[in-house]
Parts: C-alpha cells; sequence; structure tokens
C-alpha cells in the first residue's frame, strides 16, 4: 500500500514522522494517517513528501495491481472541507463519494470527513461493505434496514442510471440500479448479473393543475427534471416528442427523484420528473408517462459477496416490501428473481 511506502522509505532515511514533516511541509499528523491509511494525500503533500525522500511521485502513490484510490462516481468534484463521506471497498479498489440526503436534523453516520489531504478516515470505520449505485430512492430504506457494519453494510451511492453503469463498468460499484421501458434497458455489459427489484412508473409529479406539456416544453413552466443520463429524464424527452412539443425546459436539475418531488412540494418549481412513489411520499399528483423495470446488474466477481445476499434479503423482506407498497407505486411481483 501507499501508506506503508512511505513509511518504508521514511525508516530507511532514518527519520521520524516528525522530522519527515518538516522536510516535506506536511502536518506530523497527516504523515501518520498517511502512513496508516486513513488518509489520501493531496496533490501538494505528496510532491513534498516524494521530493523529501528523494523519488518520484509515482513510486509512492501510485496503484499498483492490487490496489487503487479513486472516487466512486466520475466526475465526482471534491466536496466542502469536513464534509461526511462513505468510504468502502470494492475488490482492491478504496472508493468514496460525498453521503447523500442526510436526515432532517442534518446528521448522518459517516466514515470519513474531506480534509484539505482528501478523506480521513473516522475512528471505528472500516471501509467494508457492497457499494451500490442508483436512483432507486428505497435503497437507503434497505440500507437502514442492513447491518451497519462489516461485508453485509449496504453503502448506498445515489446517481442516474447512466452514471451508476459508468461506474459499474469501472470497478468503482459492485452493483448498480438500473431502470427504463421494458425492452428498452441498455445493452448488458459482459460478466454482469441481474435481478429484478421492482416496476414503477416515471411521470410528472405536481401540486394542482397539471401543467401543459407544450407549455413545459417550451419554457414557461420550469420544472425540476433530471441529468441527461437519468431514464427518467430520457423518459420526459419522449413524453415532449410524443406530445409534439418543444423541447426547451427550464428549472433546476434535481439530484434524484425524492430531490425532484420535494423542489415541486415547496414551491420552487412548477413540477418534477420523478416516480409515482416519490410524489405520494411528497403529497403530490402524479401522471405517468412509462412503466420502468427496475433491475439490480451485478459485476459476477462480486455475486457471492455477503452484501449481495444482504441485500436481496433485505429487499424481499416483510419490513421493506410492506413499505413500499404501502407507500403505492411498487408492484413487486418479480422482485429478487434473477433475470436468465
Amino acid at each position: 500500500m501507499a501508506g506503508e511506502r512511505v513509511r518504508e522509505r521514511r525508516r530507511a532515511s532514518g527519520w521520524s514522522q516528525g522530522e519527515l514533516a518538516a522536510a516535506s511541509g506536511v502536518s506530523r499528523q497527516s504523515v501518520a494517517a498517511i502512513e496508516a491509511g486513513k488518509q489520501v494525500p493531496s496533490v501538494t503533500a505528496a510532491l513534498g513528501l516524494a521530493a523529501a525522500l528523494g523519488c518520484a511521485v509515482e513510486e509512492l502513490f501510485a496503484p499498483s495491481g492490487s490496489e487503487a484510490s479513486c472516487p466512486v462516481l466520475a466526475g465526482t468534484e471534491a466536496p466542502l472541507m469536513g464534509a461526511p463521506l462513505v468510504v468502502a471497498r470494492v475488490g482492491s479498489t478504496q472508493v468514496w463519494a460525498p453521503l447523500a440526503e442526510p436526515d432532517a436534523s442534518g446528521f448522518c453516520l459517516a466514515d470519513a470527513v474531506w480534509t484539505p489531504e482528501g478523506p480521513q478516515l473516522l475512528d471505528g470505520a472500516s471501509g467494508d461493505g457492497f457499494v451500490v449505485a442508483g436512483c432507486e430512492p428505497a435503497l437507503g430504506m434497505a440500507a437502514a434496514a442492513a447491518p451497519g457494519r462489516g461485508a453485509g453494510r449496504l453503502v448506498v451511492v445515489h446517481a442516474s442510471s447512466g452514471r451508476s453503469l459508468a461506474a459499474l463498468d469501472g470497478g468503482r460499484v459492485h452493483a448498480a440500479v438500473v431502470h427504463g421501458p421494458a425492452g428498452g434497458l441498455p445493452p448488458v455489459p459482459e460478466g454482469v448479473a441481474r435481478w429484478e427489484l421492482a416496476r414503477w412508473p416515471v411521470g410528472l409529479a405536481y401540486g394542482g393543475a397539471m401543467p401543459v406539456l407544450g407549455e413545459v416544453g417550451s419554457g414557461r413552466v420550469p420544472v425540476a427534471h433530471r441529468d441527461p443520463q437519468a431514464a427518467s429524464e430520457q423518459a420526459f424527452h419522449r413524453a415532449l416528442a410524443a406530445a409534439g412539443a418543444q423541447d426547451r425546459v427550464v428549472g433546476p436539475v434535481a439530484s434524484g427523484h425524492l430531490a425532484s418531488a420535494r423542489m415541486t412540494a415547496a414551491g420552487q418549481v412548477a413540477a418534477g420528473v420523478t416516480t409515482a412513489a416519490a410524489a405520494s411520499a411528497a403529497g403530490l399528483d402524479f401522471t405517468a408517462w412509462e412503466e420502468h423495470v427496475v433491475q439490480l446488474w451485478v459485476d459476477r466477481r462480486f455475486v457471492e459477496h455477503p452484501g449481495m445476499s444482504t441485500l436481496l434479503q433485505v429487499w424481499c423482506s416483510p419490513r421493506v416490501s410492506s413499505q413500499l407498497r404501502r407507500l403505492g407505486g411498487y408492484a413487486l411481483a418479480g422482485a429478487g428473481q434473477e433475470v436468465k
């Protein structure tokens, strides 16, 4: 590991951690955290350490065949200082992502916080778990019902179907939740196994009168919509085309289905692209465009991962399935079945 390489070179130079810190311009606490594998150095810190130890940065920090360090999602920007993060290991790769949508109190259990040197693990954080990315709002419910520690922990990263698939293809998550019309899902990559989770409609949530799609498409009515890689956003544009409407939509890009519904309920926009269940949870009316199949796509290397069985068991448990039915908008007849 990179931390071990730093420690070995420091000891070979006959330096203490404090002496290396003084020579490299990095704090002694950061040197200790880097050597322990609890902190990823910033570019400046990595350059300083390499210069002090008389070697190239790549010799210290370039990932070998058995290790790497990268964010869960491509394009993830550095969060604010002190921001809470989740950290886990996918195969030999350590990944991190900002915690999404904390509860109303603002408190959430994190594995690490963002520092000038990168993620710094908090005491007691192990980095175990099964990492799954997707825009299924109930993933958070499943994670709450799963064990809080160990390999069965569920680490949920909220992202669109397109971004989730990119993370799966890049080996940055164990699994991705993908949805789309029956027969209209993306091509299945080699080495991926699939399980059905649910079926639900995507459409437009609103309070009061339903906006006319022609006015939405012309930009006269602002709506909360999704990023271009989101399956629900693609359904939105198909609905506009089917109605013969323009495609000049205005409004904020929501981070997920729940965020879109909340923006609408708060009166920030006239309507939001979301799911029936998210609209119901926000007390909104809803008009569906398409019914989507929701599937769990798993890298076959991790099918036997303890977190995989945990996810399916929790998803199909009476505790979770009964709450999904109570929310409405969920068809669970095929939930938990592998798709051949």
